[in-house]
């Protein structure tokens, strides 16, 4: 039961973030690195989730790596466009010709 609690708690976590983003179509106050760190984490814990068995973990980590990562897909696309659009294309540009400048 604690664990369902737990997962509950930090799957609601993402969701207003997530909704703010939607509704503002804005995330540049959304760390590119914490959600990088909390996707992967959330995708390690399903798959952790998965060898032991475990459905709280597999139902509280698919649901918030589902959440994490749409915010993190509106953060590349927001915030990062000419990187998501040219991803995989052989411009000859580095990753960091399509970072935002820091100004």
């Amino acid at each position: 039961m604690i664990g369902y609690i737990a997962g509950a708690l930090t799957t609601v976590a993402f969701a207003p973030q997530l909704l703010r983003a939607l509704t503002t179509k804005s995330t540049k106050d959304v760390s590119l690195m914490m959600l990088l760190c909390s996707t992967s984490g959330m995708l390690l814990w399903l798959l952790h989730g998965i060898l032991v068995n475990d459905s709280a973990l597999i139902a509280a980590n698919s649901i918030s790596f589902v959440l994490a990562f749409l915010l993190l897909g509106l953060k590349l696309k927001n915030d990062y466009p000419d990187f998501v659009l040219n991803f995989g294309s052989k411009s000859g540009k580095s990753e960091n010709d399509f970072l935002p400048s820091q100004k």
